[in-house]
This record gives C-alpha cells, structure tokens and sequence, in this order.
C-alpha cells in the first residue's frame, strides 16, 4: 500500500482537484466551498505518505464500510465513462448526466493522470474494507461481480505503466473466475519473463497467484526451472538436454530464484507457499541442495564452462536451501532432519570447500585466487544462514556443536583469517542463544553443557584475535582492511558476552588485554629515540589492533568496566611486571581517561600499576636513556591517573 499513497502524494494540484472534483460530483451533495476544501485537504494529505495512511486509517474507522463500498461503486462509475462499453447503459448515461458540462467522458479518457488516481483510490479503499467484504458474502459478490464485468475493458483502455498497477492489484482482490482474461495468462507471463526482470515486474503477478490459492503452480515452475539448470551425468544428461530442446521456454534458475527471494520475504506469500506442506516443499529443498555440485565444479575447475550455471545462481541456491531448511524446521512438529541437513553442508563445506582456502600463489596464473575467493563466498554465504537459524531459535545443542566445529575448522585453514567478520556473528548468536534469562529456570540442568559451549566460543574468539594480530603483522593493509570488517561483529560480541559467568567473561578481556599489551610493547621496545617516546592521547594514536579493540570497548560503559577489571586482575596477579609491561598499560589506560568515564576503574587500575611501577625506581638509574625517559614518562602518566 506505501508506494500507492508515494505515488498519490506526487499529483500536482489540479489532478488532485480533479479527482476529487469527480469524486464528489458523483456521490457526494456538497456546495463549491465545501469542495474547494476538501480538495486542498486531500491535496495536502497525499503530498505526505505518512499523513496520507493515517488518512485512510481514519476513514476506514470512522466510515461505514458501507458506505466505502457505494464509494468505490462511484469511482466505478466514473472510469466506466472513459471506455465504450456495450452493457450498463443506463448506469454509465445517468451517472455521466450531471458531468456533462466537464467536458464529457473523451476528454476525461485523455487525462491519464486522473485516471490512474482514480484506480489507486479504489485500491486504497478496497483493501481499508477487505476485512469487511469477507465477512459479508453477500456484498463481496456484488463488489466483485460489478468490477469483474469491466477489468478486461480497463486493461485494454488503461494501458499506461502507472494504471496497470492498480489494476493488477485489483485483479488481485477477486477470484481469478471474475477477471478470467486477466487470470488464465499471468501464469504464462511469469513464465515467459526474462530472466533480467526485476521485483516490480514480477512482484504483482506473483501476489495475484498467491491470492488465487494457485501457489503450487508457480512451485512447480520454481522446481521445474532449478532441476532443468543444474547438469546431470551420464545418459541422463543426454535425456535432459534433448527434453529441452523441444522445451518452449528456456529454464531461468536465475529468476526463479528471484520468485523464491519474493515470496519468502512477504508474510502474506510466505504463510501461502507453507501451506503447501511438506511434500512439494521438501522436494525444492532437495533441488537447491543439488547446486552445490555447481559450487564444487566452479571451484575444481581450472576453465570456464559457457555451458555451466553461473555460480553466482550456485551461491544464492545454497542460501535458499538454508533458508528454506530453516522455515521447514521451524513448522516440522518432531524430527530434526533440516538441522541434519544443514550439518550434512557443514560437512561438505569442510571436505570440499575448505581445501581450497589457501593464500593465493604469486605463479599459479590466477586459478588458485578464483578458487580462494569462491572458497570464501561459499563458507561465508554458508555462516550467513547458520547465524540466522541461530538468531531464531532454531539450533539445538548438537547443530551449535556442528557449527563451532566447522568455524574452528575454517580459521585453521591457510586463508581462514577471511572468513573471521562471518565468524563472530556465529559466536555472537550461540553465546546469547545459551546463556539463560534471568527467569530461566533451565540454568542448573544445562549448566555444565552450556559452560562447555561458551568455552569452546572463548577458544574460538581467542583464535580470532590472533589471527588478525598476524594478519596485521604480515600484510598491513589487509589486515587493517579485515580489522574494520570486523568492527561490528566484534562490537556485537563483546555485548553478549557481558552476559557470562565472571571466569568467562575474564578469559574474553583476558584476550583482548593481551593482544593490545603485547602489540604495544612490541612498539615501545623497537623505538630507538629517547623523544620517540609519547603518551597516546586518542585510540587513533595507538598501534592498529590496539586503536580497533580499544574503539570496540570505549563504545559501552560496561563493557569499559569489565576490561578495567581484567586490566586490574592481570597486574594484581603478577603476570605483567616489566618496564615496558607496564608503560603500555599506563599509555591504554591514558587513552580511556580521554573518554572521561569509569573514573573508579582507571583509578583502581592505576594504583595496581603503581604498586608495580616502585621497583623499577631504582633500576631506572642504571638502565638506558630510553628506559629512563620511558620510567619518568611513565610515573607522570600515573600521576595524572590518580589524580583524575
């Protein structure tokens, strides 16, 4: 309904006051003035969409539905006066009695603007009694029966782009028996479309379908046009070629992915395909799990078949069949064979996926870099859908198992680091999916399962953060490139994990606290010049996996809390003692005071620094003139923390 009331909100003044001049002449007695004023409010309504739906929200609960109806009718009888008809005679004559100095029904033929409005109205109004009309049997069969009779000769009057829309919308709202010219060919329009079509040229027809309870037909073309597409070995493969050559319509996997990607996204579709059941669906299930031989065939080989489907048609089939295995799950009422199936592709992902996950060869020509770069589509596209059967409840504890595994096996692997922004969503959504609510009385009995489960993610995070310290230390600018990838989902796991039991929270800063102190000592220890050595007044200024991770905590309060508490335990448990140990510590926590929050945890942290800092008082006089300039820095710095 929005890009109706979009479309409305654009007529220029006089088309509005057109309309509505038409409108009340028709149905409504009212005087000049009246008209005039009902004309600018309406004007002004539609120029905002937003104003304009609560317009129509208004009217539909505050008029009769009755009287939308004979509303309707009128706007009917109007849009009858611009066609030639050779039935309702008398009706169209009588209505056009009053409208006969306006110029007569030619010149309102010719104003296609106004027709169009006319059309959206009648849509608008339509769908505000819907409700109405289907409880009310009676009236729905007149409405339908008295617009039936003229669809044909509207869409063969009215056939400029924006007209049409209503009218398949229209056309949408009855039994396809009461617009047969229109019904029996949009099948047939759906199959002939091209394969470049987009929604809008489809999405209508595919609505009217779903409303006619034809859904199984359009199905079937789905199914029909994915099996067709993926080749076949052996004498089949001769069998299927010579059967499409006589085929009328070339298969299109393309578009046909296309309908799916609408009718999946649309409530209204998505309850319709559904109620298929099981039976037709799982049959497409096991169609677009058969594309992943299409994968495997772009990955192994070393040329380009023109024959074969495209891969990326491959990449968006294998989505569809976690999609669809999800929606499947989610309504199967015992059983898990969609988990079983989804964990079937996390297995071939790692058996044949995985191998070709290397880092690209300076002298291979360029087949290994195709390959790792399709390698990397595959696994991420493969995440991608795990994440949402995640986000919605779906996996249980041997699917969260399956999936850990496989992200474990995927940064193990040369070029896994790639992967690692398609990681941590995972991480995120089986941590929040675990840990339980506060009212939850499950807590006790899936304890020890559930601290299993969250180990194992720590293990994994950890895997991460090492990985693009190396990437860093390696390839630079890769590395800050996959750094910034990760941003989000780093930001978005570092909140979940606030939920966690404190020894596990504690090993997750643990991590982080780590990786900033040893990429900063590493930096302090290869300076060379006594004036080289400066405090960090911003994260910008510290070293780039430190400047990101810091970045990521300095967004929440409490989460700066927490890695303050692990800044605090690390020194109090002796494990950082060195010199430059600790002037990396004191330039991190300098960079948090910038912030101006957690004055407590800074303090606290400091006081730990200090207590560390006092032995080297006297070493500093016998140490470098770096390490001096470095301890008096350092002991100014901590100054200016305790007294913060």
């Amino acid at each position: 309904m929005d890009h109706l009331l979009a479309r409305l909100a654009i007529d220029s003044l006089s088309v509005s006051k057109r309309i509505v001049d038409l409108l009340f002449k028709s149905f409504f007695p009212v005087n000049e003035p009246e008209k005039e004023w009902c004309c600018r409010c309406i004007t002004l309504i539609q120029m905002n969409p937003m104003a304009a739906r609560k317009f129509y929200q208004f009217a539909h609960k505050h008029t009769a539905a009755t009287n939308i109806i004979k509303l309707m009718l009128a706007i009917r009888r109007i849009l009858n006066s611009c066609i030639q008809v050779d039935f309702d005679v008398t009706e169209i004559n009588d209505s056009n009695k009053e409208n006969s100095t306006q110029g007569g029904p030619e010149v309102l033929a010719q104003d296609r603007a106004v027709v169009s409005g006319l059309l959206e109205v009648v849509v608008i109004l339509w769908r505000s009694v819907e409700k109405a009309l289907k409880q009310n049997e009676e009236a729905h069969k007149y409405t339908v029966a008295k617009f039936g009779n003229v669809m044909a000769k509207y869409f063969q009057a009215f056939e400029d782009e924006r007209s049409t829309v209503p009218l398949i919308q229209l056309a949408s709202f009855m039994p396809p028996a009461a617009v047969p010219t229109f019904s029996c060919g949009v099948l047939s329009r759906l199959r002939r479309m091209d394969s470049g079509a987009t929604p809008a040229q489809f999405s209508q027809l595919l609505d009217c379908i779903c409303s006619w309870g034809q859904v199984a037909d359009i199905l079937e073309l789905v199914s029909d046009w994915l099996s067709e597409s993926v080749p076949k070995q052996g004498d089949m493969a001769s069998k299927s070629r010579k059967v499409q050559i006589q085929e009328t319509v070339k298969a299109e996997p393309d578009l046909a992915l296309a309908y799916l990607e609408f009718l999946f996204s649309h409530t209204s579709t998505r309850e319709k395909v559904l109620g298929l059941g099981e039976g037709p669906l799982k049959q497409l299930h096991t169609l677009l799990g058969n594309w992943k031989s299409v994968l495997y065939t772009h990955l192994s080989s070393s040329t380009e078949d023109p024959n074969s489907p495209k891969v990326e048609t491959a990449l968006k089939a294998l989505m569809y069949h976690g999609r669809l295995g999800a929606h499947l799950q989610h309504n199967s009422t015992e059983g898990r064979f969609y988990l079983l199936s989804l964990e079937h592709v996390a297995t071939w992902v790692a058996d044949r996926v995985l191998p070709f996950l290397t880092k690209r060869r300076s002298d291979d020509g360029g087949d290994s870099g195709k390959s790792q770069q399709l390698a990397t589509q595959i696994t991420e596209s493969f995440l991608m859908v795990c994440r949402d059967v995640f986000l919605v409840g779906l996996g249980d504890e041997t699917f969260k198992g399956q999936i850990l595994h496989l992200c474990s096996l995927v940064l193990l692997s040369e070029a896994g680091y790639l992967c690692i922004p398609a990681v941590l969503p995972i991480l995120k959504e089986v941590a929040n999916s675990v840990v339980p609510d506060d009212n939850n009385q499950d807590q006790e009995i899936h304890g020890e399962s559930t601290l299993v489960i969250l180990g194992v993610v720590a293990n994994i995070f950890q895997k991460i953060i090492e990985l693009l310290a190396r990437c860093l230390r390696k390839e630079p600018e890769e590395g800050q490139l996959l750094c910034q990838s990760a941003i989000p989902g780093l930001t978005d796991f570092l909140q979940v994990a606030q939920t966690w039991e404190a020894a596990l929270l504690s090993g997750v800063y643990s991590t982080v606290f780590a990786a900033i102190i040893v990429e900063k000592r590493h930096l302090l220890q290869k300076l060379t010049f006594p004036e080289e050595v400066l405090i960090p007044q911003s994260v910008d200024e510290m070293p780039p996996l430190s400047n990101v991770l810091l970045s990521v905590i300095l967004k929440s309060p409490f989460i700066t809390r927490s890695f303050l508490a692990e800044v605090s335990s690390s020194l109090d448990s002796d494990a950082l003692s060195s010199l430059t140990e600790l002037a990396a510590v004191l330039h991190v926590l300098a960079v948090i005071k910038q912030t101006g929050h957690s004055k407590g945890g800074i303090k606290s942290a400091a006081v730990s620094v200090q207590q560390h800092l006092d032995k080297h008082a006297v070493c500093s006089v016998d140490s470098s003139e770096i390490q001096r300039v470095m301890y008096d820095s350092s002991v100014k710095t901590l100054n200016e923390l305790l007294h913060f």
